[in-house]
Protein backbone atom coordinates (compact mmCIF):
# COMPACT_ATOMS: atom_id res chain seq x y z
CA UNK A 1 0.00 0.00 0.00
CA UNK A 2 1.43 3.39 -1.20
CA UNK A 3 1.06 6.30 1.48
CA UNK A 4 -1.83 7.73 -0.64
CA UNK A 5 -3.98 4.67 -0.12
CA UNK A 6 -2.56 4.46 3.54
CA UNK A 7 -3.80 7.92 4.47
CA UNK A 8 -7.16 7.46 2.15
CA UNK A 9 -7.57 4.28 4.44
CA UNK A 10 -6.90 6.03 7.14
CA UNK A 11 -9.78 9.20 6.73
CA UNK A 12 -12.38 6.23 6.07
CA UNK A 13 -11.43 4.13 9.59
CA UNK A 14 -10.98 7.41 11.66
CA UNK A 15 -14.48 8.41 9.66
CA UNK A 16 -15.87 4.91 10.75
CA UNK A 17 -14.59 5.51 14.74
CA UNK A 18 -15.87 9.40 14.93
CA UNK A 19 -19.83 7.55 14.16
CA UNK A 20 -19.31 4.83 16.38
CA UNK A 21 -18.47 7.04 19.07
CA UNK A 22 -20.92 9.04 18.72
CA UNK A 23 -23.31 6.47 18.39
CA UNK A 24 -22.15 4.74 21.63
CA UNK A 25 -22.90 8.58 23.26
CA UNK A 26 -26.46 8.67 21.85
CA UNK A 27 -27.26 5.53 23.50
CA UNK A 28 -25.17 5.74 26.93
CA UNK A 29 -26.98 5.90 29.89
CA UNK A 30 -24.65 6.70 32.51
CA UNK A 31 -23.37 10.41 32.34
CA UNK A 32 -19.73 10.02 32.20
CA UNK A 33 -20.03 7.12 29.68
CA UNK A 34 -21.48 9.61 27.26
CA UNK A 35 -19.44 12.15 27.99
CA UNK A 36 -15.95 9.93 27.57
CA UNK A 37 -17.53 8.52 23.97
CA UNK A 38 -18.44 12.20 23.17
CA UNK A 39 -14.83 13.67 23.72
CA UNK A 40 -13.57 10.16 21.96
CA UNK A 41 -15.57 11.29 19.11
CA UNK A 42 -14.33 15.09 18.87
CA UNK A 43 -10.63 13.75 19.21
CA UNK A 44 -11.45 11.71 16.04
CA UNK A 45 -12.88 14.27 14.40
CA UNK A 46 -9.43 15.91 15.13
CA UNK A 47 -7.46 13.37 13.37
CA UNK A 48 -9.40 13.46 10.41
CA UNK A 49 -8.78 16.56 9.95
CA UNK A 50 -4.91 16.01 10.27
CA UNK A 51 -5.40 13.32 8.05
CA UNK A 52 -7.52 15.22 5.56
CA UNK A 53 -4.55 17.95 5.18
CA UNK A 54 -1.69 14.94 4.59
CA UNK A 55 -4.27 13.70 2.01
CA UNK A 56 -4.95 16.43 0.47
CA UNK A 57 -0.66 17.41 -0.27
CA UNK A 58 -0.10 14.12 -1.63
CA UNK A 59 -3.12 14.21 -3.74
CA UNK A 60 -1.84 17.20 -5.22
CA UNK A 61 1.76 16.10 -4.99
CA UNK A 62 0.67 13.27 -7.05
CA UNK A 63 -2.01 13.79 -9.04
CA UNK A 64 -4.04 10.53 -8.81
CA UNK A 65 -6.81 9.39 -6.95
CA UNK A 66 -5.93 6.28 -4.75
CA UNK A 67 -8.24 3.02 -4.33
CA UNK A 68 -9.32 1.73 -0.68
CA UNK A 69 -9.20 -1.31 -0.16
CA UNK A 70 -12.36 -2.32 1.34
CA UNK A 71 -11.32 -5.59 2.58
CA UNK A 72 -8.76 -3.88 4.80
CA UNK A 73 -11.22 -1.30 5.77
CA UNK A 74 -13.62 -3.76 6.99
CA UNK A 75 -10.45 -5.80 8.86
CA UNK A 76 -9.78 -2.27 10.49
CA UNK A 77 -13.06 -1.26 11.38
CA UNK A 78 -14.67 -3.65 14.33
CA UNK A 79 -18.50 -4.39 13.15
CA UNK A 80 -21.14 -4.02 16.32
CA UNK A 81 -23.17 -7.26 16.44
CA UNK A 82 -25.99 -6.18 18.47
CA UNK A 83 -28.17 -3.41 17.87
CA UNK A 84 -28.14 -1.69 21.08
CA UNK A 85 -24.76 -2.71 22.85
CA UNK A 86 -24.27 -2.31 26.64
CA UNK A 87 -21.88 0.64 27.88
CA UNK A 88 -19.15 -2.46 28.92
CA UNK A 89 -19.64 -4.12 25.58
CA UNK A 90 -19.04 -0.89 23.64
CA UNK A 91 -15.59 -0.33 25.91
CA UNK A 92 -14.92 -3.11 24.97
CA UNK A 93 -15.73 -3.30 20.95
CA UNK A 94 -13.94 0.26 21.17
CA UNK A 95 -11.02 -0.98 22.89
CA UNK A 96 -10.73 -3.17 20.00
CA UNK A 97 -11.12 -0.72 17.37
CA UNK A 98 -8.20 1.52 18.91
CA UNK A 99 -5.90 -1.41 19.03
CA UNK A 100 -6.20 -2.12 15.22
CA UNK A 101 -6.42 1.20 14.58
CA UNK A 102 -2.73 2.01 16.54
CA UNK A 103 -1.44 -1.15 14.95
CA UNK A 104 -2.05 0.29 11.13
CA UNK A 105 -0.62 3.05 11.72
CA UNK A 106 2.57 1.89 13.23
CA UNK A 107 2.47 0.04 9.91
CA UNK A 108 1.82 3.06 7.72
CA UNK A 109 4.78 5.07 9.59
CA UNK A 110 7.17 2.04 8.37
CA UNK A 111 5.47 2.35 5.30
CA UNK A 112 5.55 6.57 4.53
CA UNK A 113 7.26 8.06 2.06
CA UNK A 114 7.38 11.57 3.61
CA UNK A 115 9.50 12.64 6.80
CA UNK A 116 6.20 14.43 7.79
CA UNK A 117 3.61 11.80 6.92
CA UNK A 118 5.47 9.07 9.22
CA UNK A 119 5.92 11.58 11.99
CA UNK A 120 1.96 11.96 11.82
CA UNK A 121 1.25 8.39 11.94
CA UNK A 122 4.16 7.71 14.67
CA UNK A 123 2.05 10.28 16.90
CA UNK A 124 -1.37 9.21 15.85
CA UNK A 125 -0.36 5.63 16.68
CA UNK A 126 0.25 6.83 20.48
CA UNK A 127 -3.14 9.04 20.23
CA UNK A 128 -5.03 5.77 19.18
CA UNK A 129 -3.00 3.60 21.93
CA UNK A 130 -3.74 6.14 24.54
CA UNK A 131 -7.23 5.89 23.60
CA UNK A 132 -7.06 1.86 23.97
CA UNK A 133 -5.51 2.55 27.74
CA UNK A 134 -8.29 5.33 28.45
CA UNK A 135 -11.06 2.07 27.85
CA UNK A 136 -9.01 -0.49 29.26
CA UNK A 137 -8.86 1.44 32.66
CA UNK A 138 -13.03 2.13 31.94
CA UNK A 139 -13.61 -1.11 31.66
CA UNK A 140 -11.14 -2.51 34.57
CA UNK A 141 -12.82 0.32 36.72
CA UNK A 142 -16.61 -0.31 35.82
CA UNK A 143 -15.90 -4.34 35.99
CA UNK A 144 -14.26 -4.06 39.73
CA UNK A 145 -15.93 -1.09 41.18
CA UNK A 146 -19.51 -0.72 39.05
CA UNK A 147 -18.21 3.03 38.84
CA UNK A 148 -17.19 4.81 35.73
CA UNK A 149 -14.31 7.27 35.92
CA UNK A 150 -14.58 10.62 34.85
CA UNK A 151 -12.75 10.14 31.51
CA UNK A 152 -10.53 13.57 32.79
CA UNK A 153 -8.89 11.85 35.70
CA UNK A 154 -6.73 9.76 32.85
CA UNK A 155 -3.83 11.15 31.55
CA UNK A 156 -3.68 11.10 27.36
CA UNK A 157 -0.85 13.13 27.03
CA UNK A 158 1.82 11.34 24.54
CA UNK A 159 5.65 12.02 23.98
Amino acid sequence: MNELEALALALEVEKAELRFYIELAKKAKDERAKKMFLFLAGEEAGHWAIFEEKFLEALVEKCELPTVDRGLLEKLVVRVDEENPGEVEAVKIGMEQEKLTWEFYERAAEEAEHESVRKIFEMLAKVEKAHYELLKAQYDSVMKTGIWMDYQDFSLEVD
